[in-house]
């Protein structure tokens, strides 16, 4: 059932407005399980497409996962490390805005 009624919201009051707000955070809720659960539906078919469980596949994909190399590593603490993706660690911004350059930590 879909229901595209425009609501004036500067009309209602508290308790209304709260009402809406209950009413749409479990509508909200009940949408994500939907598409969890078919997202699950799909995962188990293609399982089955392939004539393995989803744990196989899942045990599969920790294996098949690549591995990142350490590109650059803190010079005062040899367990920090940044592989050169994603965010710079605190210790490498910290470090560059002292100053330093990234060549600086590099392997």
């Amino acid at each position: 059932m879909t229901t595209n009624t425009a609501i004036n919201l500067e009309n209602l009051n508290v308790d209304e407005l709260r009402a809406i707000t209950e009413n749409a955070q479990q509508l909200i809720t009940q949408k994500q399980h939907e598409r969890l659960h078919d997202a699950y539906v799909q995962f188990e078919n293609i399982a089955k497409d392939s004539g393995c469980s989803i744990d196989e596949i899942l045990k599969a994909g920790e294996g098949l996962e690549k591995k990142r190399s350490i590109k650059y590593r803190n010079t005062e603490n040899s367990n920090d490390t940044w592989t050169g993706r994603g965010r710079k660690p605190t210790w490498l911004v910290e470090a560059l805005s002292a100053g330093k350059n990234l060549q600086d930590f590099a392997i």
